[in-house]
């Protein structure tokens, strides 16, 4: 019984020394902290695994479906129905070392603009590094660097249709810098990330017949694609130990695709395009290595690009 009582002694014994209110509720915020379990939000990249061996398996399951185009103006307008699609992908992540991680994210895609098609999307593959762990406290994050490029495996000319195709054609670098604080506000925890990816081809796409860049029979020519950046901001809000609130706010930025047919040397126009989205969702975890999380990702703003709607769920799981 002794025993029992020791821990709120002691914990009485520094609320009565100078500046131990302090130290006690930094106590009990740690405490919270180390006992939250989290998902994840439905956008924001992960950090690299924190302990060497660690797998972690994430099924996502996503309902894409076009709400329209911005225009150049930004101003939305209903579209051909066309790009709505069911998508299947699974981020397989496996620690290397306590902060050095390896990322696979294989996809199926499958169609729903009448042909039906279904078929692999091209593969992204990334190195993850944690340049240091940081701790408990808002202005305390961890940092985290990664690289990567997404290997063109997925069909891209020689379509029936272009939404047959789930492929760019192209091989595709990455970078991406990532920073993450866990914290405590009104005795809650929270968990919020900071990210900002850069993406850029590594060569041109020749391009034969009805292809996913919309090209018609017959064509045979040449896609230059454009660099591209995102931007976002993510929080979690845990409730409690188990339900958690999420939400990702997105900017997109990226230079449009140049089609060039065969033969023609003339100058291309450059097209800035732009889209601004958020991801509200609803996070529940079974233990500290099982989660599920449920929203969706929707367009608000943008310029020169396509809105939509995408409802998702996922399941995380460490091995």
């Amino acid at each position: 019984m002794i025993r029992a009582k020791l821990p709120g002694l002691c914990l009485l014994g520094l609320c009565l020394l100078p500046g131990g209110a302090a130290l006690a509720q930094e106590a009990s915020e740690e405490s919270l902290l180390k006992a939250q379990w989290w998902t994840g939000p439905l956008v924001a990249p992960s950090p690299a695994p924190f302990a060497e061996g660690v797998l972690g398996v994430e099924p996502y399951f996503l309902d894409k479906r076009g709400d329209g185009a911005f225009d150049n103006n930004g101003t939305l307008h209903s579209s051909p129905p066309g790009g709505d699609q069911l998508r299947s992908f699974v981020s397989l992540q496996y620690g290397v070392t306590g902060d050095l991680g390896v990322q696979l994210v294989p996809a199926i895609v499958h169609s729903l603009n009448g042909s039906a098609a279904t078929g692999l999307a091209d593969l992204p593959v990334r190195v993850k590094y944690r340049i240091f762990r940081g701790h408990a406290g808002f202005w305390h994050p961890q940092l985290n660097l990664v690289a990567g490029l997404t290997l063109p495996i997925g069909r891209y000319d020689n379509l029936r249709k272009p939404s047959d195709g789930f492929g760019a054609g192209a091989l595709m670098a990455m970078q991406q810098a990532m920073l993450q604080s866990v914290f405590a506000t009104g005795g809650h925890a929270n968990r919020m990330r900071l990210w900002a990816t850069a993406s850029e081809p590594l060569d041109k796409v020749r391009l034969h017949g009805v292809s996913t860049y919309g090209t018609p029979a017959g064509f045979d020519g040449t896609a230059v694609l454009g660099n591209s950046a995102e931007i976002g901001i993510a929080d979690e809000f845990a409730i409690d130990q188990r339900w958690v609130l999420a939400l990702d706010v997105v900017q997109d930025f990226g230079k449009g695709t140049h089609l060039r047919p065969q033969g023609y040397g003339g100058a291309m126009l450059n097209v800035a395009t732009s889209g601004f989205s958020v991801a509200p969702a609803v996070e529940y975890n079974l233990s500290q290595d099982i989660g599920v999380i449920a929203g969706a990702q929707i367009s608000t703003t943008g310029r020169n690009s396509s809105a939509t709607i995408i409802p998702q769920v996922a399941v995380n799981m460490f091995f």
